[in-house]
């Protein structure tokens, strides 16, 4: 059996938990609105303006940006038990036992997902749970982690929401986390703006951790840490410039930097992060390579931004070695790192490469590049091809700015460049003119059609 200590210490954010609102490294606007909603859902519909009790919230974001852990402690502090579905793993232990005595034989079936889900929203629901937190009065359902097969039939997932508003009165949140691909965006699948209208749904988009949030939420750890006697056999405060690298790397991550302060603050780091912490009384390191030994040492990946990322592309760097002449820093980590955004870059791209090239040939050759990248990355396309695209535009600046042009030259805004109208319009336009007579499908629409109709207009 475990001793209690070493349980605890099992889960490292578990300690360190927000206990009250103050605690919260989150947008002071975002908890309003989150408080205000629990407390109008928590009351009858009679006290709302319409007769409509606040019942279904969906909650967006972009990862760590502390969604469920704002909903998790607002509840609390309003003493309200939160009862938080999870997907079975292991379905074993839901296999049921069915005897057939015609053939004598044992079958066993097991129940779907969309059942447990909905034998989820009924008990949880109308019945207290032996394991409810003391004091709690109320209760409210949070959904985070979505069956895998209303993903796959977002009806299934409309039946069982119908199903619970119709016998339930319980307050449910849902959260989602953003995503850069459409087919993987969980809340523009299961919550289409029919949905949100059919169901009353509200929603709440929480915004990426600015770094001063996340600097308040280090901040409390270590006072933790200094605080406790029994911490401090297990964590040790690391220097200050440990904890700006990791404020920076973590690119509003607040999951992601409270994960790696945490490792950091562990007595069984390296020993040269242990003599760095050691001697940070005396010398502070100032200069970028000890900026850069920290970060790797912690693990940690450099944070760029859309900036500086600019200008590495336009401003390319390059290093010589035994193989030959090779870029400072790869157009493929240039692509990753901006690979949640590529239409921005590439229009950002187009407003500044003009005047960083100062070779006419050069210029002609990265706007060819350009042009192919904006065919890629058109509206009949695939998602996936994307990195493709951008891959395309970074590569292709890099590669054919051999001169770049000296001086300072502002940054300018991105634009909207459409160098074609979409195929539902031309769809619309063909169709008026009577040259076809039933809808296309977009790709086929692209690839085939409009070339030959571009052809028969000649």
């Amino acid at each position: 059996m475990l001793r209690k200590g070493k349980e605890e210490s099992s889960d490292l954010l578990r300690q360190f938990e927000p206990a009250k609102e103050a605690d919260l490294a989150i947008h002071v606007k975002k908890v309003e609105e989150i408080k205000h909603w629990l407390e109008a859902a928590l009351q009858d519909s009679e006290y709302e303006p319409e007769g409509i009790a606040k019942q279904i919230l969906l909650v967006t974001g972009p990862s760590g940006s502390g969604k469920s852990v704002c909903v998790k402690t607002i509840a609390k502090q309003l003493k309200c038990d939160v009862k938080e579905w999870t997907t079975p793993v292991d379905l074993e232990l839901f296999y049921e036992d069915n005897f057939d005595f015609e053939s004598r034989e044992d079958r066993r079936s097991r129940q779907s997902q969309k059942q447990l889900f909905n034998d989820f929203l009924h008990k949880s629901s109308r019945y207290c749970s032996l394991f409810s937190s003391p004091g709690t009065e109320r209760k409210v359902l949070l959904v985070k982690d979505f069956p895998n097969s209303f993903l796959r039939s977002p009806e299934e997932f409309h039946e069982s929401l119908e199903i619970y508003q119709n016998q339930s009165s319980t307050p449910i949140i849902f959260i989602a986390t953003d995503a850069s691909s459409k087919s993987l965006d969980i809340a523009m699948k299961l919550f289409p703006p029919a949905i949100m209208e059919n169901f009353h749904v509200d929603t709440i988009k929480f915004n990426t951790v600015s770094v001063t949030l996340m600097k308040k939420a280090i901040k409390r750890i270590s006072t933790l840490i200094g605080g406790s006697a029994e911490l401090r056999k297990t964590f040790q405060v690391p220097p200050k410039a440990v904890e700006e690298d990791i404020v920076a790397s973590s690119q509003g991550d607040l999951r992601n930097c409270c994960l790696n302060y945490l490792f950091t603050c562990l007595k069984s780091i390296p020993s040269s992060l242990a003599h760095q912490s050691a001697g940070s009384k005396t010398k502070k390191p100032t200069d970028k390579g000890s900026t850069n030994r920290h970060k790797g040492a912690l693990g940690l990946s450099e944070g760029l931004t859309v900036m500086h990322g600019l200008g590495r592309i336009l401003h390319p760097k390059y290093v010589n070695n035994d193989i030959g002449t090779r870029f400072l820093h790869a157009p493929e980590d240039i692509t990753d790192s901006f690979i949640s955004q590529p239409a921005a870059i590439i229009s950002l791209l187009h407003s500044n490469y003009v005047s960083r090239c100062s070779d006419v040939h050069c210029l002609s050759s990265a706007s060819d590049c350009l042009a192919v990248a904006d065919v890629i990355m058109n509206e009949y396309r695939s998602d996936q091809l994307a990195s493709y695209g951008l891959n395309l535009a970074v590569r292709g600046i890099m590669v054919n700015n051999q001169q770049t042009a000296h001086g300072w030259h502002q940054i300018k805004k991105k634009v909207s460049i459409q160098l074609q109208n979409s195929a539902q319009l031309y769809t619309d336009e063909l169709t008026k003119l009577g040259i076809i007579t039933r809808p296309i499908p977009q790709k086929m629409f692209a690839s085939e059609y409009r070339g030959l109709i571009s052809i028969i207009r000649r």
